[in-house]
């Protein structure tokens, strides 16, 4: 559960802005984010359930027995090179709070935070910033210190440590762009032309490109899935096309049908859904002179003109042919001719051209010798 605790109404408004911010890390770290901003500035650290928030403290018990405290201060310009807003320059100062910590500094070398456990405090008045600024400062005062705290984290939540820098590196993404949007927004650098400002621009742009690069990848993946469920679609677009075309012309293919079991070679003719299938007769080709046989085959024509040939009696393992390998035919320059005659169902043409390639055998093209094959004697 997350609580957020301020002594001033006028800061609820911000408040509402913290608490997105808080939500977010608290889901994406799966620890729980208790946030504090107490009136006197003063705040014990707590002890286990999550982590501890403390937004312009310093872990001190209140004087319950005076009115007006002394709390040390000194005057800093800017945090994280973003100018504060006018009267809100006074930080606290650590001191020697942070003997059993560790105070975190901006790269201006101003003390910004401390670390005792899992309490975190923030030394500078984030509540009196202006509103576009707060969740900013806030994610990266997280981003600051958080790196520091895997090893608690990880005894909180039960992750790895490793697990835990790679959520705050994900985590400090949409700072990097959270820094960019604001710097389009204002038109000018942050820290009014600090020089140092210049070290946090170069770190956020690195950050804002690694950003793109992952989701260019992202996006190049999905383009990549995207372009094969196209490509998908259209082949069974084609095919129903094919389909329709075929059912439409079902007088000439009966009459193709009867040329083809017409051929010599042809021993039966099968029409499936997707293919028309064509079985030979047993078939004998002459290499050098010599007569084989090569035996009988099933050619498988398929309407979006993909041709597999199967030897159902001679196979020799996976060649079914010299020049066909795992009923995969190397049709050459004749590839396209059948194509064509498959999309203008030309079955009898283009039957006749497959069988005329199976009974030829060009030994410098061959897959595997036709010696594989029964040689016949005279």
């Amino acid at each position: 559960m997350i609580r957020l605790q301020s002594g001033d109404r006028g800061h609820r408004s911000v408040s509402r802005l913290l608490q997105a911010v808080l939500e977010e890390y608290e889901v994406a770290l799966g620890s729980p984010i208790h946030a504090y901003a107490p009136a006197s500035h003063l705040s014990p650290p707590r002890r286990g359930g999550g982590l501890h928030l403390h937004i312009f403290a310093l872990p001190v018990r209140p004087h319950w027995f005076s009115l007006w405290p002394i709390i040390p201060s000194v005057e800093i310009p800017a945090v994280f090179s973003w100018g504060l807003r006018p009267g809100t320059e006074r930080a606290l100062a650590p001191g020697k709070l942070f003997a059993q910590g560790v105070l975190k500094y901006d790269h201006s070398g101003h003390a910004i935070a401390g670390i005792l456990g899992e309490n975190i405090y923030l030394l500078f008045d984030l509540q009196g910033q202006p509103e576009e600024l707060v969740p900013l400062l806030l994610r990266k005062a997280f981003d600051l210190c958080l790196g520091g705290m895997s090893g608690v984290l990880s005894l909180e939540t039960g992750s790895l440590p490793h697990q835990v820098q790679i959520i705050l590196h994900r985590l400090s993404h949409p700072t990097a762009l959270l820094t960019l949007d604001q710097l389009n927004a204002r038109g000018d650098r942050p820290g009014n032309g600090d020089p140092e400002a210049r070290v946090e621009d170069e770190d956020v742009i690195q950050k804002w490109i690694a950003v793109k690069e992952e989701k260019l990848k992202e996006l190049s993946r999905q383009m990549g899935s995207q372009t094969r469920l196209l490509n998908s679609c259209r082949e069974r677009l084609r095919m129903l096309s094919s389909l329709k075309e075929a059912e439409q012309s079902e007088d000439v293919l009966g009459r193709d049908i009867d040329a083809l079991l017409n051929i010599p070679a042809v021993r039966g003719v099968e029409v499936l859904r997707d293919r028309l299938c064509v079985l030979t007769d047993t078939i004998d080709t002459v290499v050098a002179g010599k007569r084989y046989r090569l035996g009988r085959f099933r050619l498988d024509i398929r309407f979006n003109g993909d041709v597999a040939i199967r030897n159902l009696t001679r196979a020799y393992g996976y060649y079914d042919h010299p020049h066909v390998w795992n009923a995969k035919p190397c049709l050459g320059n004749i590839g396209p001719s059948v194509l064509k005659m498959v999309s203008e169902f030309q079955w009898v043409a283009a039957a006749e051209l497959l069988l005329e390639y199976v009974k030829t055998v060009t030994p410098k093209e061959w897959y595997t010798p036709i010696e594989h094959w029964e040689e016949l004697k005279a």
